[in-house]
């Protein structure tokens, strides 16, 4: 099984990093190869409305978004990190969201190949869990429409102010390598 790891914090070795990559470790503990992506450091244009994926079956931008696709394509699942600023995804985390567009073919089913499966993972200053879970869920939302599959439910750190903070939260650190667990098990 190979499964992709996605972070949209503009923050390396950040909180929401930390724990998308100990998710990949309990995938790779399963015996799972694992490929790791920070959305900030990769030149991403944002989707241009041309519907030229319409035409290819594909996203036709060339920036670094390309080679993100093409491992998604050889996965069997994504986990998905972000931080929740201003009550959404970061701006890094919608480059890439807007441009899964390209997976909708015209009778709007999905190109992606059946059966990957995503989990989130999900960071924020506020101590309130719930709090933006209408986030969480509209983010589940857009990869099911696109054609993945739900996976394990999705880990909100909470509380999480300072970076790099959640090194010292052992409970969160074991809740996402059971992630990575879990998704490599189905």
């Amino acid at each position: 099984m190979k499964i992709i790891g996605l972070v949209g914090s503009p923050r390396k070795n950040g909180n929401t990093d930390i724990l998308v990559q100990k998710a990949l470790e309990g995938a790779e503990a399963q015996g799972s190869e694992s490929e790791l992506f920070h959305l900030n450091e990769l030149a991403i244009q944002g989707c241009q409305a041309c519907y030229g994926c319409k035409k290819t079956g594909k996203c036709v931008i060339k920036d670094d978004l390309a080679k993100v696709f093409v491992a998604i394509n050889s996965a069997d699942a994504i986990i998905l990190g972000t931080p929740v600023y201003f009550g959404r995804f970061t701006a890094q985390t919608a480059l890439f969201m807007d441009r899964l567009f390209g997976y909708i073919k015209p009778d709007f089913t999905s190109s992606l190949a059946a059966g990957k499966k995503f989990a989130l993972v999900f960071t924020q200053g506020q101590p309130d869990d719930g709090l933006y879970a209408n986030t969480i869920e509209a983010t589940g939302q857009v990869l099911s429409r696109v054609g993945f599959v739900a996976g394990p439910k999705p880990l909100v750190g909470n509380g999480l102010r300072e970076a790099g903070i959640v090194r010292e939260n052992e409970q969160l650190l074991q809740a996402a390598y059971a992630i990575g667990q879990e998704l490599a098990d189905r």
